[in-house]
């Protein structure tokens, strides 16, 4: 079906389900209540006839520089990696669903379920579980081959299948992803205060942003990927290039990865970084090569047209409502809406430094929305130094 990774995990996951339940109750969910389903800590609750667990993985990585490497120019901005291209959840539904119809045409009676974090179900619990990887200290699955750039997906379906073996953790002694974490939103290995986390602030949140984190965020615009761009199972090369914080802790040489090593690269087009051009009805696609995406005069007064790497934040700031739900219409970024974009963007200006943005604020400031005019008033007295 294409997929990368593939495994087979057992219904009994207690302790990861157990974890994930103790985690909620810590509040660490912050305003994701949905976290707070029960039938997320029992896997019988959402299909009674459950008996094996079909887990697969996608590589969504492209060959680009990574946040913590790419230009640290003031006038540009950071969208997560995996939100630069296609919605993932349409991609990996459609294959999914492929193995689906696969396994119904040769078991007809089977029952199954088909869950691409959208659902009831703790992927992540299963795919450890599955053999896809192991769960980081920055509570990523990271794979020693493909490293941790991974969609998953789960069917949990009635057939009996052989259970695959759990990866072991190869994160040793390790604590670069908390050493690097901006917000420190990784409390501890293994576990993640999600309302302090960059992706949840700038995606989940549907208020303010806590004054404390405004100026941490920097230029994320739409989630973040620090904590993985400094693993060493994604390339060691991250290891130096720290700005922000100091070099974190080398991991233990016994579990550490070979020196070179690099993560694996998806060779699915809608996963490259797409060509946005306001003035067409849908986005281009040029940039899949990733060529497009490296031109360091993307989204400049030369042209409307820009790429979702590492785009100049005017570029952003261009894009009204309308544009906004036509262009990313099929896209993750849609999820944090219009209002959390303005939101998003106001602070990352605010922490650029670059003056040339002020007139946008300044309209921003009196914008219909209170959540867009809370921001951009903070932005504003941010370069202006007060």
């Amino acid at each position: 079906m294409g997929f990368d990774l593939a495994g087979v995990a057992p219904l009994d996951v207690s302790r990861d389900l157990e974890f994930s339940r103790r985690w909620v109750e810590k509040g660490f969910n912050g305003e994701m209540r949905y976290l707070e389903n029960p039938k997320r800590f029992d896997p019988f609750l959402v299909l009674p006839s459950a008996k094996s667990v079909i887990c697969a993985g996608l590589v969504y990585n492209v060959p680009l520089p990574y946040s913590t490497e790419s230009s640290a120019s003031a006038s540009r901005a950071w969208i997560s990696r995996y939100a630069w291209g296609r919605d993932y959840h349409e991609m990996m539904r459609a294959k999914l669903e492929q193995l689906r119809a696969a396994i119904e045409e040769s078991t007809p009676e089977v029952e199954s379920r088909i869950f691409v974090d959208t659902g009831p179900v703790i992927e992540r619990a299963f795919a450890r579980l599955a053999g896809i990887g192991w769960m980081g200290k920055n509570t990523c699955i990271i794979n020693q081959e493909k490293g941790s750039w991974l969609f998953l997906g789960v069917i949990l379906c009635s057939l009996e299948l052989a259970p695959d073996v759990p990866a072991p953790d190869r994160c040793g002694s390790c604590t670069a992803c908390l050493e690097a974490c901006p917000t420190g939103a990784l409390i501890e290995p293994y576990a993640m205060d999600a309302s302090r986390c960059i992706s949840y602030l700038t995606i989940e949140l549907r208020g303010s942003i806590p004054n404390e984190f405004r100026s941490k965020i920097g230029d994320n615009v739409f989630g973040c990927d620090i904590c993985q761009d400094v693993c060493p199972w994604n390339g060691n090369r991250q290891l130096s290039v720290l700005s922000h914080q100091q070099t974190p802790s080398r991991p233990n040489p016994q579990l550490a990865p070979p020196e070179g090593t690099r993560p694996a690269f998806t060779t699915i087009h809608e996963f490259h970084p797409m060509v946005v051009d306001p003035a067409h009805p849908e986005f281009s696609d040029e940039g899949g090569s990733g060529q497009m995406a490296m031109d360091p005069g993307q989204g400049t007064t030369d042209s409307a047209r820009f790429s979702l790497f590492n785009p100049r934040l005017q570029a952003l700031t261009s894009i009204g409502e309308e544009d906004f739900r036509r262009i990313f219409a099929h896209s993750p970024i849609k999820r944090a809406k219009y209002r959390g974009w303005l939101r998003n963007l106001a602070v990352a200006v605010g922490n650029s430094g670059d003056a040339r943005l002020v007139p946008w604020l300044e309209r921003m400031a009196h914008h219909p929305d209170p959540l867009v005019r809370e921001h951009a008033d903070w932005a504003l007295e941010r370069l202006r130094g007060k």
